[in-house]
């Protein structure tokens, strides 16, 4: 007999016998009872945090087994979208090749590989973790029957008014090149400049005190050739003569407008806020307001782009500095203050500093589910344990945004949008008829499918019940659901 515990002989023997007796299988004859993996993505090997929430799952499904109850513990994976295909890209550059060198088949055919490995070594650790889930229901996003429960939620969302296309500020990844959510963007203090910029008025108007122009403060200078309007607020007396009346934008010699606004803060700064509805989340709640132009000042690269200025095709941080040297040139800036600590959005997957940017994406309207989920906690019909958190719970209900669910990438569900060819109507608009097809329906002959997939999370918040059947009325989505307990630490 071995002086020491060997775990990988004794261990692996047993869990190979309890998995062909099939002893994880649901099977006990009392009150069902259900836990869902929280699926890991197939981007390499599991991590501590994975082995500590299947150490709490097992020992509460084993618990609730051992009492008789019927219980399903139900395995998977997810196929992680922008992290799955960062992975992949970051082989293929190693290799010297890009996924656009491959084409969108050849790449996807890549991913597919990568996914065999990686599920495969992740469904090895669960084994070795002597997880007891039940590997004859193991599933993964992006098998058939899921993916077909995503077409139909996408359907009847659209259907109901929910989802829409619109152009929208979304955090924009300059380095993949799509849009991500408010939650992969990390906010980090840097240390940077605040600088004063002289704005001259126009048509002969001074302020109160007698000046002839207004002093805005900004961090990006190179966000001024985007610059729509100059914010006051209505009740400020130095500038309520000035609201309708007009600045020269520097540099770019147009002529924007004084509005007033009650999002500007009397008291911090001199009162004026210079607003570029494309490019700051907030100018553009603003812009929006006061139905100002929305000029977009970089592409996809943030390098600006079709402003006419010698600035054109710079990035955005040498623009930084080119900029500010010819507001200097010009006696522009009034003053700087350095160093200036200010919060910077970077993306979590590249680390790169996110840039707001306005585009044509699908979103999701959340307005009513999310007031539907406060006013259930309001009203007694779900209860939060602690009840202390319930005011963090309403900060987050109470402040949601609608849900950008469409992604630039090449890896996971494609949109079920499908458009036709491109017409001119009478007022000489370019025109495409939208289609949205269905897990049952086929397109129209000479229709396009949208090239976007959508959000890891719009086929991950199914997985409770899409691995039961969804939309099909199956008897395991009657017994199994809704879960019991969901471990996501």
């Amino acid at each position: 007999m071995d002086k020491t515990y060997q775990p990988h002989a004794i261990e692996t023997s047993w869990y190979q016998t309890w998995e062909s007796n099939n002893y994880f299988a649901p099977q006990g004859s009392g009150e069902p009872y259900t836990i869902m993996i929280p699926p890991p993505n197939v981007t390499g090997s599991l991590h501590m945090g994975h082995g500590f929430n299947n150490a709490i799952m097992d020992a509460l499904i084993r618990w609730r087994r051992m009492q008789g109850r019927n219980t399903l513990w139900q395995p998977g994976t997810d196929h992680a979208g922008i992290a799955t295909q960062m992975v992949v890209e970051r082989q293929l550059a190693a290799q010297g090749t890009s996924r656009h060198d491959l084409g969108r088949e050849k790449f996807l055919e890549k991913v597919w590989q990568w996914k065999e490995e990686s599920g495969g070594n992740i469904t090895r650790q669960i084994r070795r973790l002597g997880s007891s889930v039940d590997w004859s229901r193991e599933r993964f996003t992006m098998d058939d029957g899921l993916s077909e429960a995503v077409k139909e939620a996408f359907v009847r969302l659209h259907e109901d008014g929910l989802i829409y296309r619109g152009k929208r500020l979304v955090n924009w990844d300059t380095k993949l090149h799509t849009a991500i959510s408010d939650l992969e963007v990390e906010n980090h203090d840097e240390k940077g400049h605040l600088w004063h910029l002289r704005y001259p008025l126009a048509d002969g108007a001074r302020t109160a005190d007698g000046k002839d122009y207004l002093v805005v403060a900004t961090t990006r200078p190179e966000t001024v050739l985007g610059d729509a309007a100059v914010a006051v607020h209505p009740e400020d007396e130095r500038y309520r003569d000035l609201i309708g009346r007009h600045v020269m934008l520097p540099l770019v010699n147009r002529l924007i407008p004084i509005v007033a606004d009650d999002y500007v803060d009397l008291e911090f700064g001199t009162g004026c806020v210079k607003i570029t509805p494309a490019h700051d989340p907030n100018d553009f709640e603003i812009g929006m307001r006061h139905s100002l132009p929305m000029p977009t000042i970089m592409d996809e690269e943030a390098r600006i782009a079709g402003t006419g200025t010698e600035f054109d095709g710079m990035d955005r941080f040498e623009a930084r500095v080119k900029i500010r040297e010819a507001l200097a040139a010009q006696g522009r800036i009034v003053k700087e203050v350095r160093p200036y600590l200010h919060s910077v959005g970077h993306s979590e997957r590249t680390g790169e500093p996110i840039e707001p940017r306005l585009s044509l994406q699908w979103f999701v309207d959340v307005a009513k589910m999310a007031k539907a989920s406060g006013d259930a906690v309001r009203e007694g019909d779900t209860v939060l344990h602690p009840q202390s958190l319930e005011p963090r719970y309403f900060e987050w209900v109470d402040d949601m945004h609608d849900w950008c669910i469409s992604r630039q990438l090449w890896w996971g569900h494609r949109i079920p949008i499908w458009y036709g060819p491109e017409r001119t109507n009478e007022s000489g608009e370019v025109e495409r008829d939208i289609v949205c097809v269905g897990p049952d329906e086929e397109p129209p002959a000479g229709y396009e499918q949208d090239p976007d997939v959508l959000d890891t999370w719009f086929s991950s918040a199914l997985w409770p019940f899409s691995t039961l059947g969804w939309p099909e009325k199956t008897p395991d989505l009657e017994k199994f659901y809704p879960t019991n307990v969901l471990v996501t630490a």
